[in-house]
């Protein structure tokens, strides 16, 4: 199945419908820019919490049609939603996650870096989901939007984890 008219993130096609290739880029110039119905970005972090209780949250940007909302999830909260959505939807066990650092975690490079990797993971889940034929809310008879992102997975829906120590919203 060719997702172009269902949803191509620009740089990914679907050559069936349970797999995403990466187009040749430009090193020099980086991943394209994203293109079409839905946009994910992460721009920045931020140092949260204090003394043992300090950790990085990563903001998550996304655009679908005309809405945009943010969310700021911890480096955790990607893992745990990787484990549980590829549990559902098979087809993102072939999505390899960004590894966790068991040293120089607190690194500013590193946090970069991950920040970085978080931002493609995202890109690859979501052009794998719109390509998905088993039964992601993406594709839904309602089309994409912003309540299907949210069905997808409450890791996109804004003040889901505000209850935590550190209200991620």
């Amino acid at each position: 199945e060719d997702c172009t008219a269902s949803g191509q993130l620009s740089g990914w096609w679907c050559s069936s419908a349970t797999e995403a290739r990466q187009l040749p880029e430009n090193k020099a110039l980086g991943p394209p820019a994203q293109q079409g119905p839905l946009q994910v970005n992460v721009p920045r972090y931020l140092l949260r919490g204090q003394g043992k209780d300090e950790h990085y949250e990563y903001e998550v940007k996304i655009s679908v049609g005309d809405e945009t909302w943010t969310v700021f999830r911890r480096y955790s909260r990607f893992r745990e939603m990787h484990r549980s959505l590829r549990m559902k939807y098979p087809e993102l066990s072939a999505l390899e996650f960004p590894p966790k650092k068991l040293f120089g975690n607190r690194d500013e490079r590193m946090i970069n870096e991950r920040r970085g990797h978080l931002e493609a993971y995202l890109r690859r889940f979501f052009q794998v989901m719109l390509c998905s034929a088993g039964g992601s809310p993406l594709r839904g008879g309602d089309g994409l939007s912003k309540h299907a992102v949210g069905q997808l997975s409450s890791f996109f829906r804004k003040g889901v984890f505000d209850s935590s120590t550190h209200g991620t919203g």
